[in-house]
């Protein structure tokens, strides 16, 4: 009877070390004491523990006192399966000053909830231009965490060049509010990211580098927004303006929509001329170059 228990004993001992060494858990302090299946994910629960140190207050010698409330450590996935560390830390209290002092672990800085690893990731992802939501939603941590890991970043501007040939534009950052970014036309490296789009954001940006520096740009591509034009001939008067193709492109497609739109409501709604607009408006965009000349029959273009 005992021979079975410690063979059962000692399977426990090396399943909690498999799931140790495949979480990855580098802290020897760390033992594992269960894992338990909550349906949409694992839950592991473990105690850290070691001798107790020295008082980092008075350098007395310190008491094992009791176990800290457990804390509840979002990690990575494991076997496709979130993870939740469930870790009790061992409390220890002075034998000279009373001071209490708990133990700390590799795993997350003191005073923190979110593992280290947790955190590496998050940058990881956030260098990868995942976004912010996707990052959350995978890591199993709140969108203010990953907002709070990107403000930890430190971009350095260089004031000291730029890009012969910059381009402008403007993305949606939150909803309803353009912002504006400068990039490098031909390396994509980003220059400036800015929370606005006005001229007065853009001139204070640009106003730091010198007219020198700000004479060397040649080129400056952007959309058709009339603002970005009268402040890039006023920062950059060496800089020729080129406007965006893409955009281009954009405002004559809404053009052709609305003279399509126009020469609609001018026929009846029954008639095969409007039900063709209707229908085919894709087709009337399309780069001609990709049209087929090949005649077929439909239905549609019958004129009787």
């Amino acid at each position: 009877m005992k021979s079975d228990q410690t063979i059962i004993r000692k399977n426990l001992m090396e399943q909690l070390n498999f799931i140790t060494n495949l979480l990855e858990i580098k802290d020897p302090n760390i033992t594992i004491l269960d894992v338990l299946d909550a349906g949409t994910h694992k839950e592991i629960m473990a105690k850290l523990d070691y001798p107790a140190p020295k008082c980092p207050h008075c350098q007395g010698q310190m008491a094992k006192y009791d176990f800290q409330k457990e804390s509840k450590i979002p990690y990575l996935e494991c076997a496709g399966y979130k993870t939740l560390i469930r870790l009790r830390k061992r409390r220890f209290r002075c034998k000279d000053c009373r001071k209490m002092a708990v133990a700390e672990t590799s795993l997350v800085k003191k005073n923190h909830q979110i593992a280290t690893i947790v955190n590496q990731k998050i940058a990881q992802k956030l260098i990868e231009k995942v976004p912010m939501t996707a990052i959350a939603e995978s890591l199993a941590v709140s969108t203010s965490t990953v907002i709070r890991k990107l403000k930890e970043f430190k971009f350095k501007t260089d004031l000291n060049c730029l890009p012969e040939h910059m381009s402008w534009d403007e993305y949606s950052f939150k909803k309803g509010k353009m912002s504006f970014i400068a990039q490098d036309f031909d390396s994509r490296k980003i220059i400036a990211i800015l929370d606005g789009r006005t001229q007065a954001t853009i001139r204070n940006q640009f106003l730091r580098y010198s007219r020198q520096v700000r004479n060397s740009v040649k080129i400056i591509t952007m959309d058709m927004f009339s603002p970005y034009y009268d402040i890039a001939r006023k920062l950059f008067p060496s800089a020729k303006i080129v406007l965006d193709r893409f955009h281009i492109v954009q405002h004559l497609g809404r053009a052709m929509n609305r003279l399509r739109i126009q020469i609609m409501n001018q026929l009846d709604r029954k008639s095969h001329e409007y039900k063709a607009l209707k229908r085919y408006w894709k087709l009337i965009q399309q780069d001609s170059r990709k049209l087929s000349h090949k005649r077929f029959y439909h239905p549609t273009f019958r004129m009787h």
